[in-house]
């Protein structure tokens, strides 16, 4: 983990701010019998620079695609990971294309993640946008073998490793402040990316009582 956390510093991802909520844990000892009720707090993955946790494991792949001599990468996405791929990619002075999962069977998009090629536009990427499923799939192989390009794939083993470094941070951030893992950590499950890579990231803090949810 101090290698992934030295990679993600040369890109200013992670560490971000771990905020206690104390309206809402006021309220929780409120509402929870005497001597009980949780400390709340939330870690703030806003802040990396493009704008999601989904940072943490898109600069890992570019890494490794500038470090193995890449020329660019390739990413399928909906949105929010294809603007993190592009945003490090622009750092890294790689070229970038997105295949972007918007449309249905019928050629109707979601207006949210059509409106998400315009970020990744700005961040210098080549945007695709196709319909959900096997023409996604298959098209990104097909740029990658055209173009030669790094597979910066949301599910690769560099994506993955790149969230352990969250639940790494929560663990040891958490027994510095209050002096003990937390008891429980709540995660978004979206594709399960995130669940996992903290998982083994509060696993690697030493946090083996830890709930996830």
């Amino acid at each position: 983990l101090p290698e992934l956390q030295r990679v993600q510093a040369l890109f200013s991802v992670g560490n971000t701010p771990l905020v206690e909520l104390r309206n809402l844990t006021a309220l929780a000892r409120k509402c929870a019998p005497a001597g009980k009720g949780a400390r709340i707090f939330i870690k703030d993955e806003a802040t990396n620079p493009s704008g999601s946790f989904k940072a943490r494991r898109s600069c890992t792949s570019v890494y490794q695609a500038k470090k193995l001599g890449y020329k660019g990468v390739v990413t399928a996405t909906s949105g929010n990971y294809g603007a993190a791929v592009a945003c490090h990619a622009a750092m890294a002075g790689l070229k970038c294309i997105v295949v972007q999962e918007c449309y249905d069977s019928r050629g109707v998009g979601q207006p949210e993640i059509i409106e998400k090629a315009r970020k990744c536009e700005a961040l210098g990427a080549e945007v695709i946008q196709l319909t959900v499923g096997p023409e996604l799939f298959y098209e990104h192989l097909s740029v990658m073998e055209d173009t030669g390009y790094f597979n910066a794939s949301l599910y690769s083993p560099f994506g993955m490793a790149g969230v352990e470094t969250l639940g790494y941070e929560i663990g040891n951030e958490i027994r510095q402040m209050c002096g003990k893992e937390p008891a429980m950590v709540v995660c978004t499950y979206a594709g399960g990316g995130m669940v996992t890579g903290a998982a083994r990231g509060l696993e690697k803090a030493g946090c083996t009582h830890t709930q996830i949810v």
